[in-house]
């Protein structure tokens, strides 16, 4: 399979739309070509509309209306939600590009692939074009019916009601999380030319990690009544 992606890839540029409904093509793309500024530009762009998106949704300042809260304390406390908001969902898939392409190419030295840094840079870029349709997509839907960043309409958790460690679970079994892990695991194959035992090892830990810190936040948000 890999050698026919390999043709097919050539020296033409990857593209994002097609990381929708040619993933391997692309990614084959990516290993012959690697491009990262404009890909990066648009992910980011698409992930700060996505979290202002989010905080439009109404509701979203009436969550902070309680006792304890009142005047200045509230309108600060609503400024600096907002800006986190944003902050968190635009910029911070940006980061996780940055540094799962660093453990990935700190790993990749224990490997016989010669992939490159860019390389594996590039590829997290495409493949976060798709974490970045799922940030706009469910600031939509937050924005014109309500919801919460915690609680994704992607989710699981939008379907079956939870709270605390059960709540955080089924939030973090997300449709485009799960793209985005299966979309990696074939890149490490394409792309870095990785072992499946070693692609698929990576992407159970991805994973697991995925659903802890979703649980994580379950269990805080939880504890501390949001």
């Amino acid at each position: 399979m890999n050698e026919n992606y390999e043709e097919k890839g050539n020296a033409e540029k990857p593209s994002l739309l097609g990381m929708i409904w040619s993933p391997g093509e692309q990614l084959s793309k990516i290993r012959q070509s690697p491009k990262v500024w404009l890909p990066l530009i648009v992910v980011t762009v698409l992930s700060l509309i996505g979290g202002w998106l989010m905080i439009l949704g109404p509701g979203f300042e009436e969550q902070f209306a309680t006792g304890d809260l009142q005047g200045e304390n509230v309108d600060g406390l609503i400024l600096f939600t907002k800006i986190i908001t944003i902050v968190s969902v635009g910029v911070g898939l940006v980061l996780s590009i940055l540094v799962g392409s660093f453990i990935l190419w700190l790993i990749n030295k224990a490997t016989s692939s010669e992939a490159t840094f860019k390389q594996f840079f590039s590829m997290n870029t495409y493949i976060g074009f798709i974490g970045a349709i799922g940030a706009v997509l469910n600031g939509l839907i937050i924005a014109i019916v309500g919801g919460t960043v915690d609680k994704l309409y992607t989710s699981l958790g939008s379907l079956v009601s939870g709270e605390g460690f059960l709540g955080g679970f089924l939030n973090g079994i997300e449709i485009f999380g799960i793209w985005t892990i299966i979309l990696t695991a074939l890149g490490l194959r394409i792309t870095a030319q990785w072992p499946k035992a070693l692609v698929w090892t990576i992407a159970i830990i991805l994973f697991l990690f995925t659903i802890g810190g979703a649980v994580i936040t379950g269990v805080t948000n939880n504890m501390s009544g949001i």
